[in-house]
């Protein structure tokens, strides 16, 4: 039977921690929140209430999985199909 430390081990063998997903993520997300800001800046509409909010939100809602899922998952797949495996 397993103990606790070499359970922890088998699952730091497939997963890093952090994932690289969260850092990939989260510079996705921060860079666009900073350029939409720096958007708003320069055209001059950053007088809209909550709107860093909004479209930061949907980012991190919609986009950000998506991107994330795609990058982390479907191109993997292709690759190994493409290296002849299953």
């Amino acid at each position: 039977m397993l103990d606790l430390s070499q359970t922890i081990e088998k699952v730091g063998e497939k997963m890093p921690w952090p994932p690289k997903v969260f850092w990939v993520g989260l510079v996705v997300y921060y860079g666009f929140v900073a350029l939409c800001w720096i958007g708003e800046a320069t055209a001059g509409i950053n007088h809209i209430p909550t709107a860093a909010f909004w479209y930061a939100s949907f980012l991190g809602t919609f986009l950000i999985p998506l991107f994330m899922s795609i990058i982390y998952f479907y191109f993997p797949e292709k690759a190994e199909e493409a290296r002849g495996g299953s």
